[in-house]
C-alpha cells in the first residue's frame, strides 16, 4: 500500500516525518453524523475528521468528508479538540497519550493466588561447657529417636602440658581414645549412657539420634589426668517427630 500527500483546502500535508496518509478500501464511517475533531499539528496544520485509533504511538484520524486515513506520531501532535474537551499530546510515550483515542480498555493485571505458609522446624538452643578432663559431661537433653540436633564447637583445650587443639582435634599416638580412628582431643557424643556407638563432632555436626536417651559428651582422649581447658558446644534441638511417622 503506498503513502501520498494529500491537500485539504488550503493546507497540504506532506512534511517528511509529520504526517502520512494512508488509503484504504472503502468503508462506511459510523461517525459522520457526529461532530469532527480538530487535530492541531506542531508544525501548524489543522486536520478535521474522527479519531478512531491510537495504537504504537499514532493516531489514526479518519479525514472528514472523505475515507481516507491520516496516521500520526504522537510527538507531531500539538492537540485534539474532541468537541468539549481539548487533549494535548504532551508526551511521546503511548501510555500518556490521551485515553479518549483508545478504541480497547487495557487488560486488568493478573494477580496470582497467595502462596500457603509452610511450617519451619522449631530448634530450641542450648550451651553446653564439656571440660577437657571429664568424662562423659551430661548436657540434660533427653532426645527422642528421630529427632534432628545441630551441634556446633568453639574454644581450644590443651591434650597434654605442650599440646594445644582445637574441636576438630589432631592426628597423634593415642591408642585408649574411644574412637580411634577418629582425631585425638576431638569432640564426640553418646546417646544414652548404656549404649557405646560414639559419634565425632569434631567443630560442627548435623545428626538425627539413632535411638532415645540422654546425651554426654566427652573429649576423645585416652589419658584425661593432664588436660586442661573446655569447649563450648551450642546445641541445637529439633522438635521430636510425630508420633507415628515413619521410622518410629
Amino acid at each position: 500500500m503506498r503513502r501520498a500527500s494529500l491537500a485539504i483546502g488550503s493546507v497540504t500535508i506532506g512534511i517528511a516525518g509529520l504526517l502520512s496518509i494512508t488509503f484504504g478500501t472503502a468503508m462506511q464511517d459510523r461517525s459522520a453524523a457526529q461532530e469532527p475533531h480538530t487535530v492541531r499539528l506542531r508544525n501548524g496544520s489543522v486536520l478535521r475528521g474522527r479519531v478512531i485509533r491510537f495504537e504504537n504511538g499514532e493516531f489514526t484520524v479518519i479525514l472528514a468528508g472523505t475515507q481516507s486515513r491520516a496516521i500520526l506520531h504522537v510527538v507531531d501532535v500539538e492537540s485534539i479538540d474532541f468537541g468539549g474537551a481539548e487533549a494535548r499530546a504532551e508526551s511521546p510515550r503511548a501510555s500518556e497519550a490521551t485515553p479518549s483515542a483508545r478504541p480497547a480498555q487495557e487488560p486488568a493485571p493478573v494477580t496470582s493466588a497467595p502462596t500457603p505458609a509452610v511450617a519451619l522446624p522449631r530448634y530450641v538452643e542450648h550451651t553446653v561447657k564439656v571440660p577437657a578432663n571429664q568424662e562423659w559431661t551430661d548436657t540434660g537433653i533427653d532426645l527422642v529417636k528421630g529427632q534432628k540436633l545441630r551441634l556446633a564447637v568453639s574454644g581450644r583445650i590443651r591434650v597434654s602440658a605442650t599440646q594445644e587443639v582445637g574441636p576438630e582435634g589432631v592426628e597423634r599416638e593415642d591408642p585408649n581414645r574411644l574412637m580411634p580412628h577418629h582425631p585425638s582431643g576431638g569432640v564426640i557424643a553418646v546417646i544414652g549412657d548404656d549404649n557405646d556407638e560414639f559419634i565425632f563432632i569434631g567443630p560442627a555436626a548435623e545428626i538425627i539420634a539413632h535411638r532415645s536417651g540422654r546425651l554426654f559428651l566427652m573429649v576423645n582422649e585416652g589419658t584425661l589426668e593432664d588436660n586442661s581447658g573446655e569447649f563450648l558446644v551450642r546445641i541445637q534441638v529439633g522438635e521430636p517427630p510425630r508420633v507415628g511417622a515413619k521410622g518410629q
